[in-house]
């Protein structure tokens, strides 16, 4: 029987969820999912500006073309830090491929708390795609997309007095604003909710917000570590061929996972978002952000499994990638590179949730 407690925290979650606009599940449809590009008035404090020629590119000559459906998972518009008339100068040419996609019935908006206002105000320019909870049904067991601040009382209660303070107060000031994206202990805290809420409704859900790519609930930390272990465990039965194979990728692996400690100090960056002594259930999946100091993450749902992409131009160093894995492709013009970091069925996704929770 499910934590009386445990109903009561999560029921403002239950409250937006129940309400999604659902979409059914069709195997020969094509999804990718951007979140948080906070676009905002094209000065040096607009954080859109690095990635936007990046993003500009993707989707009109990979997206567009392949006819995948666009979702923009919420904080879309920076409108804590500018008006609606900035944005909407200021990337006209952004707005001019949303209708691209638009026109062939393939975009969907869903709002987040930086960006909630245009639902309240009615400004939207997009006014019958844009939603809070989109749900792909004819599943075993739902998809849920949403943008994630809705498990947040902060963001229900004071999402308009922080606007108003960054707005007129820290951003004329020139002071960074502070949001869950960069408080560590915050964003771990709320992935960790949805996560025990997803497993307990049997649901999958696709998130943005913290700007933390996860897939399957798991960081890239947590990846490295049961691959490896996963490794040990065959290595005894190998044969030797084999065996030399083995100790090849966990030699790379282990290089990979001391790099990623590294450069993530803090012990909440480098841990999933499940209890330890629980078995992991991939429910939780982030699509991160498209204001990436390292380039640009996504969510794809095609031909029957999910994937957590990474697109990356010429400006990343070389010692972040290797530059001769089989696995990048590049676009015409030979700078903007494609990086499928992870896929899994959704079938298997959908078995874990049957049988594991």
């Amino acid at each position: 029987m499910a934590n009386p407690d445990f109903q009561k925290k999560e029921h403002r979650l239950s409250t937006h969820l129940s309400n999604a606009r659902e979409i059914p599940f069709d195997r020969n449809d094509r999804w990718v999912i951007f979140s948080d590009l906070h676009m905002g008035n094209g000065s040096r404090r607009d954080d859109f500006v690095e990635n936007s020629g990046m993003l500009h590119t993707v989707l009109s000559e990979y997206y567009h073309p392949k006819d995948f459906r666009l979702v923009l998972n919420g904080d879309v518009e920076e409108l804590h830090k500018f008006t609606w008339r900035q944005i909407r100068s200021s990337w006209a040419e952004t707005y001019e491929i949303f209708d691209a996609f638009s026109d062939k019935g393939r975009l969907i908006k869903t709002v987040g708390n930086h960006d909630s206002r245009l639902i309240m105000d009615l400004k939207d320019h997009y006014p019958y795609t844009m939603d809070t909870v989109i749900g792909i049904t004819g599943l075993d067991f739902p998809i849920l997309i949403y943008h994630g601040h809705q498990v947040s009382a902060f963001y229900e209660k004071f999402n308009d007095i922080s606007r108003i303070g960054i707005r007129y107060f820290a951003t004329p000031l020139g002071i960074m604003n502070f949001s869950v994206a960069h408080d560590s202990r915050k964003r771990h805290h709320l992935e960790h909710r949805i996560y025990n809420y997803s497993r307990q409704e049997r649901i999958v859900s696709i998130i943005g917000h913290t700007h933390r790519p996860l897939f399957e609930s798991l960081t890239k930390a947590d990846t490295l570590r049961f691959r490896i272990e996963y490794l040990l465990n065959r290595y005894r039965n190998a044969s030797e061929n084999d065996r030399v194979e083995i100790r090849t990728e966990i030699d790379g692996l282990r290089e990979d996972l001391i790099s990623w400690r590294a450069r993530k100090r803090r012990p909440d960056l480098q841990s999933g978002i499940y209890a330890e002594d629980d078995v992991p259930i991939p429910c939780v999946f982030n699509s991160g952000t498209v204001i990436g100091k390292r380039g640009m993450t996504c969510i794809e749902i095609k031909r029957g499994k999910i994937r957590l992409v990474h697109w990356f131009d010429d400006r990343i160093g070389d010692e972040y990638f290797d530059r001769e894995n089989k696995d990048i492709k590049t676009l015409r013009g030979g700078h903007i590179h494609r990086l499928e970091l992870r896929r899994a069925p959704l079938d298997y996704v959908m078995d874990s949730l049957r049988l594991l929770t």
